[in-house]
C-alpha cells in the first residue's frame, strides 16, 4: 500500500516538473522576437526664419547615423493644404547644423513639423510655427519725415529729419533700421548716404544745385529676419 502511494506522489511530482520547465523566455519569447520599439534620431533647435516671402529653416542635424531622410511637413494659416518636402540626409551631415531655404511662401503664419526617416521608421515629430512676412507688412511702415535742407554751412549743405520718438536705447533691436539718401554730385555721381533712426541729418557732400534728393527708410520686422523692407522713396527739391 505504501509503495502505491510513493509511486502515486513520484508520478504527480513529475507532472509537476514537466509542466513546469517551461523555455527561460517563454512569457516574454514574443518580446524579444519583435525587439525594442526604434525610433530614428530627431532633429534638434528647430527655428525658422522669416524673410519676405521667404524663410530658413535652420536646425541641428540628428547623430543618428540610420537616418537617411528628412521631410517637412509645411502648412500655413490660409490653407488647410499641407505641403511635404523631402531631403536626403548627406554622410558627413550628422549632428551639424543644416540650413533649408523655403522660397515662394504666403505672407501668413506657417507651423512645421519635421520628422527623421530611417527606411519605414520615423521619428517624433520636431515642430516650430512663425508669421512670414510680406506686403501687408511693407504696407504698414511709415518713411521718415523730411523738415529742411541745413546751409548753415555753405560748404557743406543737409538734409533734415524730424526727430524719430520712443527709441529705445541704442543697441537695442529696433525695426526701424536706417534711411538712405540718395543725390546726385557734381561729378555726375549719385550717392547714397544712411543714417540711423538715432541721427537727423545727413551729409549732402559736392551736391548739384538745383537737383532733387530722395530718400526711403528701411526696416527689418525682427532681428534675426533675412530681408529687409523698404518705404517707398519720396523726392524734395533742392537749390542752394
Amino acid at each position: 500500500m505504501k509503495n502505491k502511494i510513493y509511486t502515486i506522489i513520484a508520478f504527480c511530482t513529475f507532472l509537476v516538473a514537466v509542466s513546469s520547465c517551461k523555455p527561460a523566455d517563454y512569457y516574454y519569447g514574443d518580446y524579444l522576437k519583435n525587439g525594442e520599439i526604434y525610433y530614428p534620431g530627431r532633429i534638434d533647435s528647430l527655428t525658422l526664419i522669416p524673410g519676405n516671402k521667404r524663410a530658413i529653416l535652420r536646425f541641428q542635424m540628428t547623430t543618428d547615423p540610420k537616418v537617411k531622410l528628412l521631410k517637412v511637413f509645411l502648412r500655413n494659416s490660409l490653407s488647410a493644404k499641407q505641403t511635404i518636402i523631402p531631403f536626403d540626409v548627406a554622410p558627413n551631415s550628422y549632428g551639424k547644423i543644416r540650413e533649408i531655404n523655403l522660397d515662394q511662401l504666403e505672407e501668413a503664419t506657417y507651423s512645421v513639423d519635421v520628422r527623421s526617416y530611417s527606411g519605414k521608421d520615423s521619428s517624433q515629430s520636431v515642430n516650430t510655427n512663425q508669421y512670414i512676412y510680406g506686403e501687408r507688412y511693407n504696407l504698414t511702415l511709415i518713411n521718415r519725415t523730411f523738415s529742411s535742407f541745413d546751409k548753415t554751412n555753405s560748404a557743406l549743405h543737409k538734409a533734415t529729419f524730424n526727430s524719430e520718438s520712443n527709441l529705445p536705447r541704442e543697441g537695442t533691436f529696433f525695426p526701424m533700421q536706417y534711411t538712405e539718401v540718395v543725390y546726385q554730385k557734381l561729378n555726375g555721381e549719385m550717392m547714397t548716404v544712411k543714417i540711423t533712426p538715432y541721427e537727423t541729418k545727413a551729409n549732402l557732400q559736392d551736391i548739384v544745385s538745383p537737383s532733387t534728393i530722395k530718400y526711403r527708410t528701411v526696416y527689418k520686422p525682427l532681428v534675426q529676419s533675412i530681408d529687409f523692407f523698404y518705404t517707398p522713396y519720396k523726392e524734395i527739391s533742392y537749390t542752394k
